[in-house]
């Protein structure tokens, strides 16, 4: 499916002034859940000399809390008035945002993290509960494809503006703005009207499946469809080993003098730019191979980070100039891997289907991510981090390879749809 703007039921949604507030909130609380993510990394690796473990736990901060505290907010979203818990996750999550900037030591930080990670994993079922409560069935699939795409965007543009604004004005004011962003969606959704009591009494009724038993019964529709099972294998596979690297980059260009984080700023917009670009040039091509594009991205990724190590030893007038060239053409090549992917499974999933599907997909996705973060903990204690960078990139342009020799028969060609996943926590 595709659609624009411009649609007639596109139209007919953005009349309703609930809808309007409510993914009005969504656009800028999302922004706010990716804003912080190169503030946090400077303050920490920098700021305070945080060992490659220590990244580690911080990046697990983000993850984790999505899969220990998901199950129980599901059901707190079915029970209680959405647009109330909605609020209150946006009040606690500036909160816990703003008082980042006083913690007095790195374990401060980790539980005000962790807090904060915890009321998003509360607030997206609600956002998405609120959603079903005030559109028709009619509009239904407009409204949760530009929820989506709203939710994966803001992984491409939050990176990059928290990118501009630490290289230009400094850590600390972005985690003011960060804050104020969750303090706006706040107020927008005072606008709402509070949930609908009796479709809250019906939600208390509904039995609900086990995790693991909706998770099991995924897994087995996707054991049906063999080229989602294997660009899931492939995209969890390059999930694992980029998060080897992937969360240890501060511990690797801080190690360049002068101000890094000026230079990491440069490169993480430069990374986002490369995703938009790459997600811009997906939206208008047809998708004829998506084997071809996780072969590609695999290799890209690999070969960029493998190249990284060998260009920290440059003077930083040339730095300046080809990292945030190496960082996009890694960002260019990460969007070909998670969007054909995505829009694949999204095409060969039923609708009736979907959320246990893609709930299985994000389970093995972010159990992979975290595999990877401790994995890239350890390694960089032990081999060094110049080391476990040529290592994860190694490994990725294997992959890539190996992706383009096995051919488990993913033919057809795919129209991009409305995911636009990007590489920053991907999971």
């Amino acid at each position: 499916m595709s659609f624009y703007l411009g649609d007639e039921k596109m139209k007919a949604l953005f009349k309703s002034k609930e809808y309007v507030y409510l993914i009005s909130s969504q656009v800028v609380s999302s922004l706010g859940d990716w804003l912080d993510i190169l503030a946090l990394m400077a303050l920490v690796s920098i700021n305070w000399q945080a060992s490659p473990m220590e990244m580690t736990y911080l990046m697990l901060c983000f993850s984790v809390p999505m899969i220990v505290f998901g199950p129980f907010a599901g059901v707190l979203a079915d029970k209680y008035d959405r647009k109330k818990l909605m609020i209150i996750s946006d009040i606690v999550r500036a909160i816990m945002v703003f008082g980042v900037v006083f913690a007095p030591s790195l374990w401060t930080v980790y539980i005000l993290l962790f807090i904060k990670s915890s009321f998003s994993a509360l607030f997206f079922p609600s956002k998405n509960g609120k959603i079903k409560e005030i559109v028709s069935e009619e509009h239904m699939q407009q409204a949760v494809s530009l929820s989506s795409m709203i939710d994966n965007g803001s992984k491409i543009i939050g990176p990059m503006i928290s990118g501009l604004v630490v290289a230009s004005v400094g850590v600390k004011p972005a985690f003011y703005i960060d804050a104020a962003t969750f303090l706006i969606s706040a107020v927008l959704l005072l606008g709402m009207n509070s949930s609908n009591i009796e479709k809250v009494k019906e939600n208390k009724n509904v039995k609900k499946a086990g995790m693991f038993k909706e998770m099991k019964a995924g897994f087995a529709f996707i054991k049906t469809m063999p080229a989602v099972l294997f660009g899931l294998l492939i995209l969890s596979s390059a999930l694992l080993v980029l998060q080897i690297a992937d969360t240890q980059i501060m511990i690797l260009l801080r190690e360049i003098p002068g101000e890094p984080v000026n230079l990491v700023g440069y490169a993480m917009s430069a990374s986002g730019a490369g995703m938009f670009v790459m997600s811009a040039y997906l939206g208008k091509k047809e998708i004829s191979s998506v084997n071809g594009y996780l072969a590609f991205g695999a290799i890209g990724v690999g070969a960029a980070f493998a190249s990284i190590v060998f260009l920290v030893n440059l003077p930083i007038i040339t730095l300046n100039i080809v990292m945030p060239a190496v960082f996009f053409l890694a960002g260019f090549a990460a969007a070909s891997v998670f969007i054909p992917f995505n829009v694949m499974a999204q095409k060969n999933t039923p609708v009736h289907m979907s959320g246990r599907t893609f709930g299985t997909i994000n389970s093995v996705a972010t159990a992979a991510s975290i595999i990877g973060m401790i994995l890239g903990g350890v390694l960089v204690e032990g081999i060094g981090v110049k080391a476990a960078f040529i290592l994860s990139g190694g490994l990725l342009v294997l992959i890539g390879i190996g992706t383009a020799i096995v051919k488990p028969g993913i033919k057809g060609s795919v129209t991009f749809a409305e995911s636009e996943p990007g590489i920053q926590r991907e999971a």
